[in-house]
């Protein structure tokens, strides 16, 4: 076993081919710019890296105290051992391989000893790492909030200009009135005040004039000097901000993974040493002086107590073949952040719109899997899938509906996943794809017992529906058609379908549980006559 010294992992550093490929800075900072509280943000980044390499360092503490504990008491027990083995005959074989047996221990337990300093010696310089790292987080914070200052007081600046201004040009508008003599701006007599004479009027309004044309000079300059500020703020100090408080984090994060390699280095030597000492050419590894004692028929039945003892304890079997990535699903929310055109949840005509696809692809994929895999199952769309695996999906579907192949997915290998998230695709339509604003007509058409006449008017509302609505409607009748069509293998027949598609594809509208068996014989109904209510392509 060989043992390589981990390097400084450099801003393209991979550790593993499976590792996602890393984004472009510029790209990173350009997004955080276009933000609102990018700056925040990266600090709150910045700081969870620090907590992340402040676990590390309690970990790797407590591991050195273990290892610490572990060798001080390897050593003890080795010395104790080895005073109380003085009565036994030195000379014979076991005595002599239990000696070097028992120093053997001894050496190992001062092996683990070395491995707890240089253990601590990393968690120390992962300490020297948080506090370097918080101590250039906070000079990118300061500098961050004085720029943010430096705005905050050119926009109050601003303010108080435009008050200034604003109170010149009222004072001027009322010079003019004054000296126009408007009834409704003639200064009241008083019993020590005596009307204006006109020169006294024109002198009061140039006076008034002149200093709104200086608050007006003086507004227009804080504005140029404010959206200066503010272009040059977006335009260089922030990305020049970014960067630095970037290449802080950049800096925690690759010297903590070159701290966790070094680690592991440092394991893997400690192990290599251990080894060295258990099995070696110099014939006192522990292998070797178990083999030179003459064991007698006592001793191995002895052993093969001890042995049957061992097999007998419950081990935890370690599972054969690859550890599977499992990709970690996050929340509704930071999705929408992320990822702004979702599939689920989104009306019919703004798919459209947006996607350009009549109907849309999430539909599309599922169907194309249920007929190709799914169509003779018994059962199919009646079983539920499983729930988890079926967020899962909608969470790739959300994130880029486009890359996601069902065919190689492993929560799509059960079939009844795939139905369930069509099912669920269609629940979470904000207006179902038989919208509200018709829903009385299809119950209307619903009651009608005379069933030519019931087919004409479900046709007659159907060819009415808005493009969208009309697209996916046909293509899902198309597919649960095709269904039907297998009912003697899958036993689902339209009233069975028409049951569970029911209130998913008409929703309730308010209306009352009795209306149910309508939605049903909607369904049913279309399902049956399929091509004479569809105009076919």
């Amino acid at each position: 076993m060989t043992t390589e010294e981990p390097i400084m992992p450099s801003a393209d550093y991979q550790s593993h081919p499976n590792t996602p490929q890393p984004v472009h800075g510029e790209h990173i900072i350009g997004s955080l710019v276009d933000l609102d509280n990018g700056f925040q943000f990266l600090l709150d980044k910045v700081k969870l890296d620090m907590q992340a390499a402040k676990d590390v360092v309690s970990f790797l503490k407590k591991r050195a105290s273990i290892e610490e504990e572990y060798a001080k008491q390897m050593v003890k027990l080795s010395q104790s051992m080895s005073d109380t083995f003085k009565s036994y005959p030195r000379s014979s074989s076991f005595g002599n391989a239990w000696t070097s047996f028992l120093k053997v221990h001894e050496t190992i337990g001062e092996q683990r000893q070395k491995f707890s300093s240089d253990v601590t010696e990393v968690a120390d310089d992962l300490q020297l790492l948080i506090k370097d790292t918080e101590k250039a987080r906070k000079q990118a914070k300061d500098a961050g909030a004085k720029q943010e200052k430096v705005l905050m007081d050119g926009e109050a600046t601003l303010e108080k200009t435009k008050q200034k201004y604003d109170l010149c040009s009222e004072e001027w508008e009322r010079a003019v009135l004054q000296k126009t003599n408007d009834p409704y701006h003639t200064p009241k007599k008083g019993l020590f005040k005596s009307t204006k004479s006109q020169y006294q009027l024109n002198r009061y309004e140039e006076d008034a004039h002149n200093k709104a044309a200086q608050a007006d000079q003086q507004y227009r300059q804080q504005i140029q000097l404010v959206n200066q500020s503010r272009r040059e703020y977006f335009s260089s100090h922030l990305p020049e901000l970014l960067q630095n408080l970037k290449f802080v984090g950049d800096e925690c994060c690759m010297a903590l993974q070159y701290q966790l390699a070094r680690y592991a280095y440092i394991y893997e030597r400690a192990l290599v040493v251990d080894g060295r000492a258990l099995d070696n050419d110099t014939g006192f590894g522990l292998r070797s002086l178990a083999e030179r004692v003459d064991k007698d028929q006592d001793l191995m039945e002895y052993i093969k107590s001890c042995n049957g003892q061992r097999n007998s304890n419950h081990i935890r079997v370690i599972q054969r073949g690859d550890v599977p990535y499992k990709e970690y699903v996050m929340s509704t929310a930071a999705h929408q952040i992320l990822n702004p055109n979702p599939v689920f949840g989104v009306e019919l005509n703004t798919l459209l719109k947006r996607d350009k696809h009549e109907v849309p692809v999430v539909i599309q994929k599922c169907v194309q899997m249920v007929e190709k895999h799914g169509l003779t199952c018994i059962g199919i769309y009646r079983e539920s899938g499983s729930s988890t695996s079926i967020q899962k999906l909608k969470a790739e579907f959300n994130r880029d509906y486009k890359s996601v192949d069902l065919e190689n997915n492993p929560h799509a290998t059960d079939i009844n996943n795939v139905c369930g998230l069509l099912k669920l695709w269609f629940r979470e339509l904000p207006s179902p794809v038989f919208p509200n604003a018709a829903y009385d007509h299809f119950i209307a058409a619903a009651k009608i017992d005379d069933e030519r006449m019931r087919i004409l008017g479900l046709h007659t509302v159907i060819n009415d529906l808005p493009d969208a609505h009309y697209a996916t409607l046909k293509y899902l009748m198309c597919h649960l058609h095709k269904v039907c069509g297998q009912h003697e293998q899958n036993k689902m027949t339209s009233s069975n379908l028409a049951a569970i598609f029911g209130m998913t594809l008409i929703g309730d509208a308010g209306s009352r549980m009795a209306d149910t068996h309508l939605h049903v014989r909607v369904i049913q109904t279309v399902l049956d006559h399929y091509r004479l209510i569809f105009e076919q392509d």
